[in-house]
């Protein structure tokens, strides 16, 4: 009995077309452009860079003489602004994908929701990552995360794009965030060569129906037609992200694919223990969804 042919790949998660980068001159952000050519170059995908000109913010409460001052240091921030522009513009004419870059002149406290306003249009948002991360890097990747509706790739400082990923990591524990990272993961996981889902400590379905959640996405996957292998890892006592860090690190990932787990506090999404400690250890691109 011959095999059944494969169903055509639906064209809205087969592929990556249109893509984010929030961009500056930092070390984390150059990286991610050269990672960000590479990939988009890859899926045929347009890349848009989006570059913040940060405006002096002036408080009300300065004195009448203050504005002239004010008025100076916003002419000095626009005037190092254009000149980072013009710098970028050059790298940004070198790519290999097609590619456009905008800039927009904002508070630092605007970054973080124009960002996630703009990356509602876009199937993916890229982030460099520097060591640690900082201040306005985690500003970014909360607010995209939380309020654009669509994933985010954390790209490592240093990490470089090789090809795209044939070993993924997929963190499965059963979640709703869980099962939204997987759905917009699945562009990567079908051009894979190898995917391979963890589980740390699972002891059972959240159902409550005697499933296991490491079965249940194998059988999903399987009607997919989509080859996975699973493994059921023990924390012994360690956090969830070093156990998932140790199995990326053994299984070769090029990528791992991570519920961006969060709660609610004071009427504000807060990524939670195991994001948190994700991003602390990221040696590795993390693919984010919510």
């Amino acid at each position: 009995m011959t095999a059944p042919e494969r169903a055509p790949a639906d064209p809205q998660i087969d592929s990556f077309r249109d893509a984010l980068l929030p961009q500056d001159e930092s070390d984390a952000a150059l990286n991610a452009l050269s990672y960000a050519d590479g990939f988009c170059a890859a899926f045929g995908a347009h890349l848009s860079g989006l570059m913040f000109g940060l405006v002096p913010y002036y408080p009300m409460s300065l004195t009448a003489a203050a504005p002239k001052g004010w008025i100076q240091a916003q002419k000095q921030a626009s005037e190092e602004a254009a000149d980072a522009e013009r710098r970028l513009k050059m790298l940004y004419a070198k790519l290999a994908a097609p590619n456009e870059l905008k800039r927009v002149d904002a508070f630092e406290q605007e970054v973080g929701r124009i960002c996630a306003r703009r990356a509602r249009t876009a199937d993916l948002t890229l982030l460099g990552w520097p060591v640690g991360g900082g201040d306005m890097e985690r500003a970014l990747f909360e607010a995209c995360l939380f309020d654009s509706g669509r994933p985010v790739l954390l790209v490592p400082e240093g990490y470089a794009f090789r090809a795209l990923p044939q070993r993924v990591l997929v963190a499965w524990n059963g979640s709703r965030e869980a099962a939204r990272a997987l759905r917009e993961a699945l562009p990567l996981i079908r051009q894979a060569k190898l995917t391979r889902f963890v589980t740390v400590d699972a002891e059972g379905s959240d159902f409550g129906d005697g499933d296991e959640p490491i079965a249940s996405v194998t059988r999903h996957l399987q009607r997919h037609q989509i080859p996975i292998e699973t493994k059921r890892a023990h924390s012994g006592g360690h956090d969830v992200a070093t156990v998932l860090a140790e199995e990326a690190e053994h299984f070769g990932a090029a990528i791992v694919v991570i519920g961006g787990y969060g709660y609610m506090r004071s009427g504000q999404w807060v990524y939670g223990g195991t994001t948190r400690a994700a991003l602390n250890l990221a040696r590795t691109p993390l693919f984010f969804a919510n």
